[in-house]
């Protein structure tokens, strides 16, 4: 079929439309592809996808799987607008208007799930705005969903704009740098292949960039670049990579204390920090408290948590053997159904100031204490509380100047302190920094404690009751107290440790009740009331108030302790990392002669609370032996347990298993993230061995380099054939490669045979038919070791 042009000329059908805005359009398309941009576009891509699964793998929120798709489609849009003649003004905008819809679709379904009496309309944006006002918005994990999606888009929206359009890499890499900062200084676990990845990667789109951008700049000047020129970039981008990774992954630290800790900025914050900041008064809410885990001074009973995992300090034990809880402040005041510490001890309560690494002074003193060392980094003091010093179990001396402060007692008080309720840097004035602590922890048997007695000093009185108004109503507390009697007459506990560990055991036992962060309680119900009786699930601060409630209503002295628990060891750096989520509450009941005995009656059926040891093993540091110095306690130097018994959560160690006599240990992500990134190393200084083979110097290394890859591509050179022989049959086997190859084995005769000065003249010749028949030789090669199809 022809067409008549409007010139009246007959053309094709292709020709008739050439000019057609569409042909115009695909037109651009290609010539922008052909512009390098095509590999752009690919690495942007894997580039996006990777900040988006290592950002999924951290399980921010439940749904977050839904972000990978989010963060690729932003990519994909702004990449064909960045292609398309559309001006910058209304491609941004177009991205800029998109982005907040396309969040809430994909978060639409956890949305959903948390409001289900949400509909999809214009009124949606009004109610959202109130329960951000309100505060609602900062315990709700689809709100957060939202803002990851919304940052998601942003990483790949973003990138592929200032790379394909732009072609400032360096510019849109950061908020994927930014986020994927995020995720591995705040979650490093399962992070080691999207680093490896994120470093190869960034490291590729740098280098190709640039070296786009020379061809192009090069072209504007009417400069052309020889074959090696090209060829000499890649090799030393190559080189450099391989040396980066090497140095970023392979090399082990340089010390033992985690540098990654000590250049985390700002700016690298973890979502977890903003619900944190979204929680408290002036920022986008009118005052209303939302849970999230972290340190207070109080037990607050506030519903459902969110788990916050910016981290707060790293430790390191010298020879201890105690529980690794850390203390804050101890929680002793019930009122307005809430255990805390009381506001006026700053006036009101006994004082004591301490020198660096002057001993403490206590009013009692205890039996069957050890002593250890604790290494404290602070990082990020508790917000409200930036002078805490925590340590575990009871403080000795520490090597800073500090302030003891015990809780206002109205009987029994004393010149001495009995207690330290509270531990305030001085010399600083906040916690930030690294200190020393040497406490002491009970050594006590369980047939110690239950030979303790009740026999209790008059100081202690008020620990063991609860008041009869102003702290819960009546029938609760009658409710509270019969369920109390009713645990210890059925485990027939008769000693204040007999029932402390009947009710401990009543609330870890899993088909009594369950951990969990979500635990709201119905208005006009109280807390712990509703706890016991009817929900039976909760978090920390639910176990160990019913507890304390139970214990002090058998009049058993009993106090909370609010603090952090162990935290995670940390095999890299040998250290343990304790995070905002490690706050926790835990229980103490006071024993004659032995003092403050911790209890854990946390369930259990999260493995991340165990209940606590008695007595010890090997060798300690006993006071009452005359002890000052730790020797021993059942650790090693480097403050991991040697003893399975008392494992606190992140402790457990995979120490393989037995084959035929051999030891077989599990390997774990850190020696896997080392062998692939010397195998990457590797593989990219092979590359680099072959381009500078491919790369010769000289005539005679030339012709050498032809007969190895047409030996590889099917044609070896026959005994006793000539150059020029060898050359025709090359023609007749590779037809594509009739001219360079007649170019060369004419200049190599010439270079091989001729007089010397005539023999020069044939090199440039010989390089630029060398330059045009090594690609072709190349794909011959490759064509010939593909494997064939059936």
């Amino acid at each position: 079929m022809r067409y008549v042009s409007p010139e009246g000329r007959l053309v094709s059908p292709e020709a008739a439309f050439a000019d057609s805005p569409q042909a115009a359009l695909w037109e651009r398309i290609r010539e922008s592809v052909d512009g390098g941009r095509f590999w752009s576009a690919v690495l942007v891509l894997l580039l996006t996808l990777t900040v988006a699964r290592s950002t999924a793998t951290v399980h921010w929120v439940d749904g977050i799987d839904v972000i990978t798709w989010v963060a690729l489609a932003g990519a994909i849009l702004m990449g064909l607008l960045a292609f398309l003649p559309v001006r910058e003004p209304i491609s941004l905008g177009i991205g800029f208007l998109l982005a907040p819809i396309v969040a809430f679709a994909a978060s639409w379904p956890q949305v959903h799930l948390h409001h289900p009496s949400d509909a999809v309309a214009l009124q949606l944006i009004n109610v959202w705005w109130q329960r951000i006002n309100s505060g609602d918005a900062g315990s709700d994990t689809s709100f957060y969903l939202i803002l990851i999606c919304l940052l998601m888009w942003v990483t790949g929206a973003w990138l592929a704009w200032c790379v394909l359009r732009w072609r400032k890499p360096m510019l849109g890499l950061i908020p994927g740098g930014a986020a994927f900062a995020t995720n591995v200084l705040n979650v490093p676990d399962e992070q080691n292949g999207y680093t490896l990845a994120m470093l190869v990667l960034t490291l590729a789109l740098l280098l190709w960039t640039n070296y786009t951008g020379s061809i192009a700049n090069a072209a504007r000047a009417s400069v052309k670049l020889t074959g090696d020129a090209r060829w000499d970039f890649w090799e030393s981008g190559l080189v450099a990579m391989a040396a980066l990774i090497v140095l970023g992954i392979m090399l082990p630290p340089l010390s033992t204390s985690d540098r990654t800790l000590q250049v985390e900025s700002g700016v690298f914050t973890s979502w977890a920090q903003l619900q944190q900041r979204l929680s408290h008064p002036g920022f986008l809410n009118n005052g209303k408290s939302t849970g999230v885990t972290g340190f207070t001074d109080d037990v607050r009973l506030t519903g459902t948590l969110q788990r916050t995992r910016d981290i707060v300090f790293t430790y390191q034990t010298t020879e201890y053997g105690g529980v690794k809880y850390f203390r804050g402040v101890n929680a002793t005041m019930t009122l307005n159904r809430a255990w805390s510490y009381p506001a006026s001890s700053a006036s009101d309560g006994l004082r004591q100031r301490l020198a660096k690494n002057e001993p403490f002074t206590y009013g009692e003193d205890y039996e069957k204490l050890a002593l250890g060392g604790i290494q404290v980094r602070m990082l990020r003091p508790p917000i409200h509380d930036t002078d805490v010093l925590f340590y575990p179990g009871q403080l000795y001396k520490i090597d800073r100047v500090a302030m003891g402060t015990q809780v206002p007692t109205e009987v029994g008080q004393s010149a001495l302190m009995y207690t330290v309720d509270r531990l305030s840097s001085i010399q600083p004035a906040t916690s930030s920094g690294t200190y020393v602590a040497t406490v002491e922890y009970s050594t006590a048997t369980v047939t110690d404690l239950q030979g303790a007695g009740s026999q209790y000093p008059e100081w202690v009185g008020p620990y063991g009751a609860l008041p009869p108004e102003g702290y819960r109503s009546p029938s609760v507390l009658e409710r509270i107290h019969k369920l109390a009697e009713q645990i210890v007459s059925k485990a027939h506990a008769t000693t204040p440790y007999d029932q402390a560990s009947a009710i401990e055991a009543y609330l870890r036992d899993p088909q009594n009740f369950t951990y969990s962060l979500e635990a709201p309680t119905p208005t006009g119900r109280d807390p712990i009331d509703y706890f016991l009786f009817d929900s039976h699930k909760g978090y920390c601060e639910f176990f160990a108030t019913a507890m304390g409630d139970m214990m002090r209503s058998l009049g058993v002295p009993t106090r909370l302790v609010n603090g952090f628990g162990p935290g995670t060891y940390d095999n890299q750096t040998q250290q343990f990392v304790v995070r905002g989520e490690d706050a926790h509450t835990w229980v103490e009941v006071y024993f004659p002669r032995y003092g403050w005995i911790p209890f854990e009656p946390t369930a259990d059926n999260l493995t991340f609370y165990h209940t606590i040891p008695r007595g010890t093993t090997g060798p300690v540091c006993l006071r009452d032996e005359g002890c000052e110095t730790p020797t021993g306690g059942g650790t090693t130097p480097g403050g991991k347990p040697t003893l399975p018994a008392g494992i606190t959560r992140g402790e457990q160690e995979n120490t393989g298993t037995t084959i035929g006599g051999i030891h077989v240990s599990a390997v774990d992500a850190t020696t896997i993230m080392r062998i692939v990134g010397g195998l990457v190393a590797l593989l990219l200084l092979l590359l680099v061995a072959a381009t500078r083979y491919l790369r010769p110097r000289s005539v005679m290394a030339v012709w050498k380099r032809t007969l190895t890859l047409s030996g590889l591509a099917g044609a070896e050179r026959r005994p006793g054939e000539t150059p020029l022989e060898l050359g025709r049959r090359l023609k007749r086997t590779f037809p594509e490669t009739a001219e360079p190859v007649s170019a060369l084995a004419d200049g190599f005769v010439v270079a091989a045979y001729a007089p010397p000065e005539v023999a020069s003249t044939t090199r440039n010749s010989v390089m630029e038919a060398w330059t045009l028949l090594r690609p072709m030789l190349l794909r011959r090669v490759f064509r010939r070791l593909r494997p064939s199809r059936p």
